[in-house]
């Protein structure tokens, strides 16, 4: 199968989603972005894997797909989103959380 990197992101500036692209452009790993300001449906997408419209969510889907190839990983209670790799999606990571996001899904050596 083969995979790629979807960054779900807004229009208004956004640090985490900056550095995030920064980091993703600085490892040349390619991605796809899609902003749920302008995308109602992408929107709800990112509401229902996070519980809110949080950006960036960085999803792991099969090529030709915007979605995640597998199920994310529910949250474990209390826990919130930032940093937590769930598989095939994370939100708002750290750039040390991306690397091992990426390593682990095959997108970065």
């Amino acid at each position: 199968m083969s995979k790629h990197v979807v960054v779900y992101g807004r229009t208004s500036f956004c640090p985490d989603l900056a550095r995030s692209q920064r980091f993703l452009e600085a490892k040349q790993v390619a991605y796809t972005q899609i902003n749920i300001d302008q995308d109602d449906a992408a929107g709800a997408l990112v509401e229902g894997w996070v519980g809110y419209r949080s950006v960036p969510t960085i999803v792991v889907a099969e090529a030709g797909s915007n979605l995640p190839f597998e199920a994310p990983a529910p949250l474990p209670a209390g826990r919130e989103a930032r940093s937590f790799d769930r598989g095939t999606v994370i939100t708002e990571p750290s750039d040390e959380a991306l690397s091992a996001f990426l390593k682990r899904n095959g997108l970065l050596d």
